[in-house]
């Protein structure tokens, strides 16, 4: 079985059988203990395991890991986490040993008694079914009390059962989540305080402090900077959002559409457009001016969340609410004219035809037909991204920005290079232009390659306090911290 383009691994856990496990919890459920606080299914995060048994070989699939000899009686058990949001949020899976975090379930119901869903990350058209109904007397193994969701998972070539018991809430004292209104719902946001705040939404606060709004970069990235299609997470906003409010600077960051608990407002086999994501940051901007107690504005993004961003400052009436931009590891080169240097090793005809598609959709929205070798990148269920976002020009959008700018890079950021960066300094060359050491594309600290790509999908990897600092200055209109590489 491979999930999300990886196999499960060896550290799974094994059992002889699922009988093992039936055994070890049925001693567990005699023991005397208290009851769970909750005796029905409800939103919140529920944890427990997720066991599993290979078919009959015969019947299994021909992608099934090789590292056993007795391929019948091989059972793997892995952590497993269900965050259920509400009947219009959807649901949340996380597998850690597959490095699978908040990945979206879009087939599901449940009630208050009974859940099912479709589990579809499983290479291939391998799926999953699971159903469970909440038992009031289930103990889970090293549990005080009872009260789970216990359930059954059936596929072509995997069976097993799986429980998950409900977590209790736990939010962090500096936060409060909040649902920001858009035009077709509402994305989930966290706004964190600063230490020397009281968390809280009184209108007649007196407090003052500087707010900073995050915006995630590229693909599906989340409000903490986790994306679902890259194995693993790496927390990088979550854990900047932690080092600014140490430095008494507020921060509010936001899942984007079709991310983390906004999966849902992204249209079933349809990418979300850039101008879209540009609408509803707009969105956001006023929410955030609307903040009581909040005294200078800063929008930071990084990467495309840069891009998204600048777009959306260019309107006067939203950059007259804002007192600042950063731009974070973000290129100048335009989208078109990266297509065009990917499209060099293809031959001129393939080229061509390319380029006429790329222009048919920024010009006139229409996505014509194109050879098969073209067929993913210009598929229908992105074309709506497709024509918006090859139609934005990073260097003219920053250059219309009527507000202060700092251009922030990483010195070891491998994904957008010197040449690409410099393009934005030179669109704006009163901007302030600082050069974190050691900070890469995911705004961690690594020294070598390989810590480089490993910092993608491991949070061990922090991000430099340097660039805490320097957030922190711009946001209280203080002057920059020493210790970054010159711009030249």
């Amino acid at each position: 079985m491979i999930i999300s383009g990886s196999r499960f691994r060896k550290t799974a856990r094994f059992f002889p059988s699922l009988w093992f496990l039936f055994f070890i919890l049925t001693i567990f459920s005699i023991l005397p203990v208290k009851s769970a606080g909750t005796e029905e299914i409800v939103p919140g995060v529920w944890k427990g395991a997720l066991v599993l048994r290979e078919v009959a070989q015969e019947q299994s699939s021909p992608k099934l890991p090789s590292y056993s000899k007795d391929q019948q009686s091989m059972s793997l058990s892995f952590e497993f986490s269900l965050k259920i949001l509400s009947q219009d949020r959807g649901l949340l899976v996380d597998i850690p040993e597959q490095g699978l975090y908040s990945y979206p379930i879009d087939e599901y119901s449940f009630d208050t008694q009974q859940i099912s869903f479709i589990f579809d990350a499983i290479e291939g058209d391998e799926e999953l079914l699971f159903v469970g109904t909440y038992s009031s007397s289930f103990l889970p193994p090293l549990s005080n009390h009872r009260g789970a969701i216990v359930g059954s998972v059936r596929g072509r070539s995997w069976n097993g059962s799986f429980y998950v018991q409900r977590q209790d809430s736990s939010v962090d004292p500096g936060s409060i989540f909040l649902d920001i209104p858009i035009e077709d719902g509402a994305l989930p946001a966290t706004l964190v305080f600063p230490l020397s705040e009281t968390p809280s939404l009184d209108p007649n606060s007196s407090s003052d402090f500087p707010l900073i709004l995050l915006v995630a970069g590229a693909g599906r990235a989340d409000r903490d900077g986790n994306n679902v299609d890259v194995p693993g997470k790496n927390d990088s906003l979550k854990q900047l959002s932690n080092m600014l409010r140490m430095r008494n600077v507020g921060t509010l960051r936001y899942d984007k559409r079709g991310a983390g608990e906004a999966y849902k407002l992204e249209k079933p086999g349809r990418m979300t457009s850039f101008s879209e994501h540009v609408r509803d940051l707009s969105s956001v901007i006023v929410a955030a001016a609307a903040i009581p107690g909040h005294g200078r504005l800063i929008v930071a993004g990084m990467n495309e969340g840069a891009w998204i961003a600048m777009a959306a400052l260019n309107d006067e009436r939203l950059a007259s609410l804002v007192d600042g931009l950063a731009v974070i590891d973000a290129s100048g080169q335009s989208p078109i004219e990266t297509l065009k240097q990917s499209l060099a090793g293809l031959d001129e005809d393939l080229r061509k035809k390319a380029l006429d598609a790329a222009q048919s959709l920024v010009q006139n929205g229409v996505l014509i037909d194109v050879p098969a070798e073209l067929a993913d990148f210009f598929a229908p269920s992105r074309k709506d991204w497709l024509a918006t976002w090859l139609a934005f020009d990073p260097v003219e959008t920053i250059a219309k920005v009527r507000i202060p700018i700092l251009l922030i890079y990483g010195e070891n950021d491998l994904q957008v290079s010197w040449q690409e960066f410099s393009m934005l300094v030179e669109a704006r060359p009163e901007a302030a232009i600082r050069i974190v050491p050691r900070m890469n594309y995911m705004l961690k600290e690594v020294k070598s390659e390989d810590e480089n790509y490993s910092a993608f999908t491991d949070p061990s990897f922090r991000v430099p306090s340097l660039l805490a600092d320097l957030l922190a200055s711009f946001a209280k209109a203080q002057p920059a911290p020493q210790g970054f590489i010159l711009w030249h």
